[in-house]
């Protein structure tokens, strides 16, 4: 049994409804045991938000939380990570509000095949700043149909140059905070 799932965002449709890469992902994710599902992503800085009837945003990770509970699951075992804007504050959020507050430390990340590299690289970097805890992460990688693009594989290219200068935690967070363009 894992302590928890986590399972990545993917952005949405303009209706609000997830894209079929993530309800693939999510679907995965019911195929396992676990403590908690952790969804990720408040949403996407690419594209506007999705708004309720009053205006108010949705976060992509209540759309993925809602999904899960319309399959059975309880709503005391999913986390939300409503924070992040990309991979990187998924990564960032879902250690520094659940994994170590909790002390979740044998976690599952699922994403898709596309998205997997990438993903799979900030993740390891970004639990192994916290030196003290022993993190065991394993991923899970679902098919799409879609192919790596180019801007994910410059993305990836991107962070492993800045990944080197991430010595501790507090490196990270400087870098996010002061200099990631979705959150300076």
């Amino acid at each position: 049994m894992y302590d928890s799932i986590i399972i990545l965002g993917g952005s949405f449709k303009d209706n609000g409804e997830l894209m079929p890469w993530v309800t693939k992902r999510l679907n995965e994710a019911l195929k396992y045991q676990t403590k908690y599902y952790i969804v990720t992503s408040r949403s996407t800085y690419h594209k506007n938000p999705i708004l309720d009837e009053r205006k108010i945003p949705i976060d992509e990770c209540t759309l993925m939380s809602n999904y899960l509970i319309s399959k059975g699951i309880s709503s005391n075992q999913i986390l939300k990570e409503a924070w992040s804007l990309d991979t990187i504050g998924n990564a960032y959020g879902t250690l520094v509000f659940h994994c170590i507050s909790l002390n979740l430390l044998n976690n599952l990340i699922i994403t898709s095949d596309f998205h997997m590299p990438r993903s799979r690289n900030i993740f390891k970097v970004v639990y192994n700043l916290i030196p003290d805890k022993k993190f065991i992460l394993k991923f899970k990688k679902k098919k799409s149909n879609l192919k790596i693009s180019e801007k994910e594989k410059n993305s990836l290219i991107n962070w492993k140059k800045n990944a080197l200068t991430f010595k501790t935690i507090k490196d990270l967070h400087n870098f996010i905070f002061f200099e990631h363009d979705a959150y300076k």
